[in-house]
């Protein structure tokens, strides 16, 4: 038995039972026989997690044979484990996760499939395990289209500092890798000051910022990998009363950095579409569960959007328009 496996059935026992009956919340469907779908997302504290699996949830409600239980790792590999193994054990039909660690996850992903459970990775996939179903924005491509706009108005010369997602995250190894093939290794002038690991938290792009800003005499931008820790900076620099000289550029085109970047706040960030990420994978669910689709799974890229002050009034519009923002 795989290792992975065995420590998810060590784990499930005693720390499962009272986590699917507070955590959990579902989307019920009318039908008489349903499907039963579980969506682990990696935590529903995290802003894009959290827009993810309303949007999933919505998009259930169009098909009347499935039902969606959304159940909070909350930022917890052994309780995503855990999760897991006791949705196989009570036989839910499909599991959706959004994987705090794709490698650690694979094989235990991989066992399932085997033994009948389909699986989906969604927003994050290593595309190791080739009979999991994959929706996801290319992490490399969400990067680029912001560096590339940040390479437009970065001096040469520039200072800036960095914020990375978790350590061993895909979508921040990628996104990190596409700024040092647009930008830091074709500008000998740029100096990274610093970079830390910031966990995709608000509260800790501020943290780190506010340290920054005490230790270099000049910084020109803040590179972030995604919104959240690039609006913890600004909101540090802003108190700090140095938020007009410095450039903040993010990624997962949230509301938040949309109403920032209107604001002059932010100067760019890349869509990654959770409510097209979540009817593709709500599509592909019902494809598998029905046979329609027969080979069993399915992968999927969705297109990505840079989003600059060009732009922000439409996401402004949809973000209002859908309840985003209020």
């Amino acid at each position: 038995m795989k290792t992975k496996k065995m420590l998810s059935v060590l784990l499930a026992a005693g720390m499962v039972t009272g986590m699917m009956a507070g955590a959990a919340t579902t989307v019920h469907a009318e039908a008489e026989e349903t499907y039963k779908v579980a969506f682990l997302p990696t935590d529903m504290s995290a802003t894009f997690a959290s827009w993810l699996a309303s949007e999933l949830e919505t998009a259930f409600k169009g098909y009347d044979d499935m039902e969606l239980t959304v159940i909070d790792s909350k930022n917890n590999l052994e309780t995503q484990i855990s999760a897991m193994e006791t949705c196989v054990s009570q036989g839910y039909d499909y599991i959706i996760l959004l994987p705090l660690e794709p490698a650690a996850e694979d094989d235990l992903v991989e066992s399932y499939i085997e033994d009948g459970t389909p699986m989906m990775n969604i927003n994050l996939d290593d595309l190791a395990v080739e009979k999991a179903s994959s929706v996801i924005a290319n992490p490399y491509d969400l990067g680029t289209v912001v560096a590339e706009h940040a390479a437009t108005l970065l001096p040469e010369d520039a200072n800036v500092v960095v914020l990375l997602g978790p350590s061993g995250n895909t979508d921040s190894i990628e996104r990190r890798k596409a700024y040092e093939d647009v930008i830091f290794s074709k500008n000998s002038g740029i100096t990274i000051l610093d970079e830390q690991i910031g966990d995709w938290e608000k509260s800790k792009g501020m943290e780190y910022m506010e340290n920054w800003l005490q230790v270099h005499e000049k910084i020109d931008a803040v590179i972030s990998m995604n919104d959240a820790m690039a609006i913890g900076a600004f909101e540090a620099a802003k108190d700090a009363g140095v938020a007009d000289d410095i450039l903040f550029f993010g990624v997962d085109g949230l509301a938040d950095a949309a109403v920032a970047i209107e604001a002059d706040e932010m100067d760019a960030t890349a869509l990654q579409d959770a409510q097209v990420m979540a009817e593709e994978g709500a599509r592909i669910v019902h494809e598998v569960l029905t046979g329609e689709n027969k080979e069993g799974f399915e992968k999927v890229q969705i297109p990505v959007t840079l989003i600059t002050k060009d732009n922000v009034d439409e996401f402004i519009t949809r973000y209002t328009e859908n309840g985003m923002i209020k």
